[in-house]
């Protein structure tokens, strides 16, 4: 079906028009403006706010009280909308101002995986301003991050938030290029960002995820086991006052057995569990209002492998 231009356009320039005010405000403006667009996409988007609630009753069960699920799904919710602020102020951070929002703690472990010559995967989850890593990891290593995005439909929105994610020299790829393009990158020795923590339909891997299967990308682990490169972990936490502390895992250097899908597996299973002590820790900050648990295993298709 042909998309409405009309709509399109409206929708750009809306975009477009909500990113130059938000520019002009000024930061603690912002910040408030954010806020009341969380706390108001709480309250109109149920089905997004039941699906919160659910995948927190999954993760946590009865240790955590209906009245505090309730809290940390609200301040989810703020999180994203000061997320989408955040994004739409990304036209006035630079190179260097940036610092004085973000701090890095193991960006030594960046240079170590990079020093090995083989490039890096870094496996990124939703997790406080996600978005910002984008200008980060640019800033980080300039003209070396590179990231795996889903193109959007609406070709002109698509190219403004694109150009937001490249300010710093960050390159997106295209989902449909991603293996070709990344593997490329690697052998330039770039690092290459992978955002893998969500439903991964089924062509995923099922990892235990908060004790129950959930199907997650192969393709961070996978090319970095066919590679030899170094993969990291790495997140975003905002802080209390809406600064950012960037972390960055030591780097896994994986190691090949007999069984190829053992070891995507088990590697997975490894970073998910990072993710899983992060969420923990901080869980208002892990975009909830997603269908996480919503692929479940095949048991046919579990099976058919067993016999295998």
């Amino acid at each position: 079906m042909p998309r409405n231009k009309w709509t399109d356009s409206t929708v750009y320039l809306t975009v477009l028009v909500f990113s130059w005010v938000c520019c002009i405000l000024t930061r603690k403006w912002a910040m408030g403006l954010g806020s009341a667009i969380g706390k108001l996409l709480y309250r109109i988007l149920k089905k997004r706010r039941q699906i919160a609630l659910n995948n927190m009753q999954i993760a946590f069960g009865d240790d955590l009280k209906q009245t505090h699920r309730q809290e940390i799904c609200k301040a989810c919710f703020i999180n994203f909308g000061k997320t989408v602020i955040e994004f739409m102020r990304f036209p006035k951070l630079n190179a260097e101002n940036i610092w004085c929002e973000v701090t890095v703690h193991g960006r030594e472990h960046l240079n170590s995986a990079l020093e090995k010559g083989k490039g890096a995967i870094v496996f990124l989850p939703h997790f406080g301003n996600w978005e910002l890593l984008s200008l980060v990891y640019g800033a980080l290593i300039p003209n070396r991050a590179k990231a795996i995005a889903f193109p959007l439909k609406n070709a002109r929105l698509n190219d403004l938030i694109w150009r937001h994610r490249q300010l710093l020299s960050l390159e997106l790829i295209p989902r449909k290029n991603a293996i070709r393009a990344t593997l490329r990158a690697l052998k330039n020795n770039d690092a290459v960002g992978f955002f893998a923590d969500q439903n991964a339909g089924d062509q995923g891997v099922f990892i235990d995820f908060f004790g129950k299967p959930a199907s997650t990308a192969r393709g961070p682990v996978s090319i970095a086991l066919k590679t030899r490169a170094p993969i990291l972990f790495s997140l975003d936490i905002r802080q209390p006052d809406d600064r950012h502390h960037v972390h960055i895992s030591p780097p896994l250097h994986l190691e090949l057995s007999d069984d190829f899908e053992k070891d995507v597996e088990s590697y997975t299973a490894h970073l998910m569990k990072q993710l899983e002590k992060y969420i923990q820790k901080y869980p208002d900050q892990w975009f909830w209002i997603h269908n996480r648990w919503k692929t479940q295993p095949n048991p046919n298709r579990q099976e058919i492998r067993k016999k295998s």
